[in-house]
């Protein structure tokens, strides 16, 4: 069992680490910022972030702790790649997660609360609201959700048929009507959604302020046929993971193959939200996994049960 002062360090290098990861962060963003507010902002931030480094390399010190060595975590030079490549808008949501995680933790830890640590973590989180664009980020995040809905779908789908006894064509048939029938039901409700969204817009603009075409509030509502598209897309991206194996492989090995690629697959999805969950990398992928191989596990049994009541003669 550990001690109360194992306890302690690990908390004290905890926070340290996670200080030093969000200056290092902030100071690549400011690097990448192509207008001089945000690059602003963003160095701004990482100086907050030093002092807030400083603050536990002085409660180390003071506990009669040595200051460890500093390295970027994965998840800091991850995300550093990213916003490289991408923007920094790309990362925001991950970074706003993350500040007001901090802000939460601070807020049960007595030390900091008295150095005002927690507060600062939160208005650090308001800022990037305010001043950073954090739209690719979001699109980002709404197409790992459109592509992990298409896959955890169609894959229990397969598998409940799977469990029922039928034929590897009925299957790879049951898999091909889930795709389609998901991605255009997932089209059709995004395109009823966004197409809503204009004509309630449409319907507030005053007349008499000129164009309705160029009002903020109708731009804004957004194009319903491209959002369409987008969501039949990536609900069939996701949708022909577990349908693929069944292509590729025959007999026996089709049922365990689709469902090792389809894990597989989860994992990164689940990699790809710890993005904007704070969490680990690990966690998220596990999660991700468990979750999905547990939905596909409960529609299995569920088919093999009605399988087993259609041949006894019950149904």
């Amino acid at each position: 069992m550990d001690m109360p002062g194992a306890q302690e360090l690990r908390r004290l290098r905890r926070n340290w680490q996670a200080e030093r990861d969000s200056a290092a962060l902030y100071a690549a963003l400011a690097d990448f910022a192509r207008q001089p507010v945000q690059r602003h902002l963003y160095r701004d931030l990482a100086r907050a972030e030093d002092r807030h480094a400083a603050f536990w390399e002085q409660r180390l010190q003071s506990a009669g702790y040595p200051i460890p060595a500093f390295r970027v975590s994965a998840r800091t030079r991850c995300l550093i790649q990213l916003a490289r490549h991408l923007g920094a808008g790309f990362v925001v949501p991950s970074v706003i997660t993350r500040e007001m995680r901090d802000s939460d933790d601070y807020a049960r830890q007595e030390d900091a609360r008295a150095g005002g640590l927690g507060l600062e973590e939160h208005g650090h989180a308001g800022l990037l609201r305010s001043a950073s664009d954090a739209g690719v980020g979001t699109n980002l995040r709404a197409a790992v959700l459109g592509a992990n809905d298409g896959l955890v779908s169609n894959l229990c789908l397969m598998m409940g048929v799977a469990g029922g006894g039928a034929s590897t064509a009925t299957i790879m048939l049951s898999g091909i009507a889930g795709l389609v029938g998901g991605a255009c039901s997932m089209a059709l409700g995004e395109w009823l959604s966004v197409t809503n969204a204009r004509e309630l817009a449409l319907s507030q603009v005053d007349p008499k302020a000129g164009s309705a075409a160029a009002d903020p509030s109708v731009l804004a509502a957004g194009n319903a046929a491209r959002a369409a598209l987008v969501s039949f897309v990536l609900f069939a991206l996701g949708a022909i993971v577990p349908l693929a194996s069944f292509g590729l492989l025959r007999g026996a090995a089709a049922i365990p193959g689709s469902i090792l690629v389809s894990c597989v697959a989860l994992f990164f999805l689940g990699v790809a939200t710890s993005l904007f969950n704070a969490r680990s990398v690990l966690f998220s992928g596990l999660r991700q996994t468990l979750v999905g191989a547990a939905a596909a596990a409960v529609t299995y049994l569920a088919g093999r049960l009605f399988g087993a009541l259609m041949t006894a003669g019950a149904l």
